[in-house]
């Protein structure tokens, strides 16, 4: 072989190695670029798993947060539901005011019933209490002198016994053999409070076609304190107190 094709052989050679030993480091440069990459994938996935853990647990919290709100909420005096088969606890104890005439209530409620009379009157009605704050010595009397006991409450499971609600009837309708009747609903002073009541926080505690979940029948002239907020709602949706509480988490 001449000395020139063994000088290029040479160099030929020499480029091959060169080429191998660029393809060699190209090949090692990669691996170490992807071997970065995939750690770097690998933090961003674990600092993404730990953000939405963090979230969650987050939303969590506010979510037990808000049950125990609800709860409180729901524990408070004006939501006390007292019907035909919850009886008013025995450690709720009735702290009176007089509101007109020797009926009483609540004294927590008594400035918001006496709100509520004094701009029915206002408006040019004439509303009369005729039944507030019972004992349960009275219920008791009531429910054992009554002819008909379906329509009584049994001690214990009246509203009455709280002094969170009243009877309120139009005074044009007192000289009735019986005010409380469907016709009541049809009388100014009442058509004024079913329709404004929500606003001193009183509900029509037994509205029409609810019978079966208040077990009482329809009065319209029973209103019962539970707060303003809370009126607005139950008037506005037209619910009953059992149903706003069983229900109080949409609300």
């Amino acid at each position: 072989m001449s000395r020139a094709r063994k000088k290029n052989s040479k160099k030929l050679l020499i480029i091959v190695i060169e080429i191998i030993c660029l393809i060699a480091l190209g090949c090692g440069i990669y691996k170490i670029i992807d071997t970065h990459m995939e750690q770097q994938q690998q933090e961003e996935a674990a600092e993404e798993a730990a953000a939405e853990a963090e979230e969650q647990a987050e939303a969590e919290r506010q979510a037990e947060e808000e049950r125990q709100k609800k709860e409180e909420e729901l524990n408070q005096w004006n939501l006390l539901l007292v019907n035909p088969w919850k009886a008013m606890p025995d450690d709720f104890e009735v702290k009176t005011a007089e509101v007109e005439g020797g009926y009483v209530v609540d004294e927590r409620i008594a400035d918001a019933m006496k709100e509520m009379l004094a701009d029915c009157r206002e408006a040019g009605y004439s509303p009369q209490i005729i039944s507030s704050f019972r004992t349960r010595e009275t219920q008791q009397y009531l429910y054992d002198h009554t002819a008909n006991k379906d329509d009584t409450a049994i001690p214990g499971h009246s509203e009455h016994e709280c002094g969170l609600a009243a009877d309120i009837i139009d005074s044009s309708s007192a000289g009735w053999a019986d005010p409380l009747i469907d016709a009541q609903e049809e009388l100014p002073a009442q058509k004024w409070l079913m329709e404004h009541c929500q606003d001193y926080g009183f509900i029509l505690r037994y509205p029409k076609d609810k019978e079966e979940v208040t077990g009482i029948i329809y009065e319209p002239w029973h209103y019962r304190y539970v707060g303003k907020e809370h009126a607005k709602t139950i008037m506005g949706e037209g619910l009953c107190l059992e149903e706003y509480i069983e229900n109080y988490d949409k609300y």
